[in-house]
């Protein structure tokens, strides 16, 4: 990627590692593939924009809940189950689901669910480079409501219905998605990259476009937050 006015990213977690979707200034959407979210943030320029869906800043047993978690799943009523609880610090190396539930337990009182702990060795691949000042913890169903004047979209983007919603969404906002989503569907498998993975991923682009219109949950920068 070379330097440019402005660089958009959006990144998801895909079964075969992470997915970003790129847009520098008036070039067309571009994507990058990688097995680790290293191989995608070393090509980033240093003035990116980086929106990522993933768990950014663990909670732990001192202070057990985050606040923008709860404050996400309210923006969204009722689909608030389609944003994750973040798992505590005390979890994060578990070596299994049991050992995982155990040490959330003694931190929080509470077990993990399957999803979270599927994306734990995600959240470590993040948490060992949370010191990189370009990166953001966005949620894509946030981005996809500011985008629908503040409605959640209702179907699941694990249906056709959903999958064509949002991206009918991101064509009005950022045009070119509509090509960069066929693109994408020709060109990754599905064992590697699924089509909700690229249509989140490109939501986060399209939010990165315009950084100053962003808002945070919460405000509070001394907080974990998540960004939309």
């Amino acid at each position: 990627m070379s330097h440019a006015t402005h660089c958009a990213i959006g990144i998801d977690g895909c079964p075969g590692g992470w997915i970003a979707a790129i847009k520098i200034d008036e070039q067309p959407i571009g994507w990058h593939f990688a097995p680790a979210l290293d191989g995608i943030l070393k090509t980033a320029p240093s003035h990116a924009c980086i929106l990522l869906d993933m768990i950014l800043g663990l909670p732990d047993a001192t202070e057990p809940q985050r606040l923008c978690d709860s404050l996400a799943r309210e923006k969204i009523r009722p689909h608030g189950a389609r944003v994750f609880s973040a798992p505590p610090r005390e979890a994060l190396h578990a070596r299994d689901y049991a050992e995982a539930c155990a040490l959330a337990r003694l931190a929080t009182d509470k077990a993990l669910s399957k999803q979270t702990f599927n994306i734990l060795p995600k959240i470590r691949e993040l948490d060992a480079v949370a010191h990189d000042s370009r990166l953001r913890e966005a949620h894509p169903e946030l981005v996809f409501a500011r985008f629908n004047k503040g409605r959640p979209v209702g179907a699941s983007k694990k249906t056709t219905e959903g999958r064509t919603a949002r991206g009918q969404l991101l064509e009005s906002v950022l045009p070119g998605s509509k090509d960069a989503l066929d693109l994408a569907g020709r060109h990754f498998l599905r064992r590697q990259v699924a089509p909700d993975d690229c249509l989140d991923a490109l939501a986060l682009c399209a939010a990165a476009v315009k950084p100053e219109q962003l808002t945070r949950l919460p405000e509070n920068p001394a907080q974990p937050g998540i960004s939309y």
